[in-house]
């Protein structure tokens, strides 16, 4: 098989490609074992910002805005510099960690116990997309990675769309944040698709280690991994929200 399409912008065949002789190539030991690592980062990033106290919630929200800028810049300087990704990943674990611990800390001051559940529900979701793949019943393709692809480019243009129109003081689209039917079927949708994306992340980590991606791209593998788990936990733990308002 022999795709680009992931949807996963930090796996791409560029980025994986191996020039010349290499001591050390990639394997999936490697990936999970510094998948362990920077999931313990992610963690301990999420315990910190879940015992803080904050004065305000806008202090909550300043300190969300401010780690989602360090790691957005993280982010780029690893696509761009993959040899700096030793470094740079297990930072972005840490701050995305603490991002995703804020919005855990506020989700469940709303909704006591959601937190345990969306938890619960991501790693699920991880193992019956890893049980999915493993047997062989889903087995990702070129045209399940463009259709993939399109869809996830689809989603990224909704999310961004609304954000640009609330600049002008437009409620933009806000009926798919709602608790309305349509806000609740719109993010269960969101959640299937960040869902399917976890089988093209195994997917092109099994294929690169098979052709012997050199070993330091292994951070690489990683930090997509982490993109798309934090996906799934934030759109899981939104879903969740409206399913609880819709209940009070």
């Amino acid at each position: 098989m022999n795709y680009n399409n992931t949807s996963n912008p930090v796996f791409k065949e560029s980025v994986f490609r191996v020039e010349g002789i290499q001591d050390a190539v990639m394997t999936i030991h490697g990936v999970l074992r510094k998948s362990s690592v920077s999931l313990l980062l992610l963690l301990c990033g999420a315990f910190f910002a879940w015992t803080r106290s904050y004065a305000s919630l806008e202090d909550l929200g300043s300190k969300i805005v401010l780690f989602s800028l360090v790691s957005f810049v993280l982010y780029f300087i690893t696509i761009f510099n993959f040899n700096a990704a030793r470094i740079t990943v297990p930072l972005y674990a840490l701050t995305e960690g603490f991002i995703v611990g804020s919005i855990s800390w506020l989700a469940q001051r709303f909704y006591p116990g959601i937190v345990v559940q969306a938890i619960t529900g991501t790693f699920g979701v991880f193992m019956a997309m890893l049980l999915l793949y493993k047997t062989g019943i889903i087995r990702p393709n070129e045209k399940f990675a463009m259709v993939l692809f399109a869809a996830t480019l689809g989603i990224c243009f909704i999310y961004l769309a609304h954000w640009i129109m609330t600049l002008f003081s437009s409620p933009g689209l806000a009926i798919i944040h709602s608790s309305s039917p349509i806000g609740i079927s719109f993010s269960a949708i969101v959640c299937i698709i960040a869902a399917l994306n976890l089988l093209l992340d195994f997917e092109f980590i099994v294929r690169q280690s098979r052709m012997g991606a050199p070993e330091k791209l292994e951070w690489i593998a990683v930090m997509g991994l982490l993109v798309t788990l934090i996906w799934v936990y934030i759109e899981i733990l939104r879903l969740l929200m409206k399913l609880s308002a819709r209940r009070n």
